[in-house]
């Protein structure tokens, strides 16, 4: 999940939709600025500083990845493990060390069967973004605001970027939208930008706010129960690409070879 700039809620939705999917959930923190959890919706706790996407990224680049997961792990509604945290950097210049691990850190969360991977990775415009890291990601939700022209806009410089830095058709296929609040239809959003819409949410600041750390929200609040619906629009469209590439590669694997 990624934004193009400003604050249109990416970190938000990612923690919202870790909350209520159905599916076990790991929630990584991989925002080259920081993350958000340990001053946010983890502030009440008094927890080890020493764990999250640094150090197992040191893991996954030694290979020892597997071993050193749970201890860098916050379970979020411990102790059921249903729905982990990996909290992000506490310091937007470590974000530079990275550059060689999110390769192997994305190869590891690329083998992880038992739970969904939410990978918040914050905005296109910091420093050092994962490139490697969404090159490998099944889906790419780009977060925008959708209440007008100028929310709308910075998308189309962060999908020109997506479509520099990754691989050949890979925003085709991979890339979709996550629009936050109303305004423009997600219609001629889709049109303008020419991706898909894959699932939106109401704009909630009271519930927002709470995710944040800022007071109580309501598990049946807008953002939560559209965030519930997300998790659908979200596992069939990573269906549908999965069909369209088996099919690829058995149309490719059929061709007459001419010598």
């Amino acid at each position: 999940m990624i934004s193009a700039k400003g604050s249109p809620g990416v970190s938000t939705a990612a923690l919202a939709f870790t909350l209520t999917w159905p599916a076990p959930v790991l929630l990584a923190e991989c925002d080259p600025a920081g993350g958000d959890l340990l001053a946010g919706y983890l502030a009440r706790y008094e927890l080890p500083p020493d764990r999250g996407v640094l150090p197992l990224a040191s893991s996954a680049l030694r290979g020892t990845a597997d071993q050193d997961l749970t201890g860098n792990l916050i379970d979020l509604d411990a102790p059921r493990q249903q729905r982990m945290a990996l909290p992000g950097l506490t310091e937007p210049a470590q974000s530079a060390s990275l550059n060689l691990a999110w390769t192997a850190l994305g190869e590891f969360f690329s083998r992880m069967t038992t739970r969904t991977v939410l990978a918040d990775c914050g905005r296109l415009a910091a420093a050092h973004p994962p490139w490697s890291l969404l090159a490998q990601a099944d889906l790419v939700l780009l977060t925008l605001r959708a209440h007008s022209l100028r929310t709308v806009s910075p998308a189309v410089s962060a999908l020109s970027a997506l479509r520099r830095q990754l691989p050949e058709g890979f925003v085709q296929q991979h890339v979709g939208l996550l629009l936050v609040g109303g305004g423009i239809a997600s219609r001629e959003i889709s049109r303008h930008l020419g991706a898909p819409v894959v699932a939106s949410l109401p704009w909630d600041p009271q519930t927002a706010a709470a995710l944040c750390g800022d007071g109580r929200g309501r598990r049946r609040a807008p953002l939560m129960r559209h965030g519930a619906a997300a998790y659908d629009a979200v596992t069939e469209r990573i269906g549908a690409q999965r069909m369209d590439s088996a099919l690829s590669r058995r149309d490719t694997e059929q061709l007459p070879v001419t010598l």
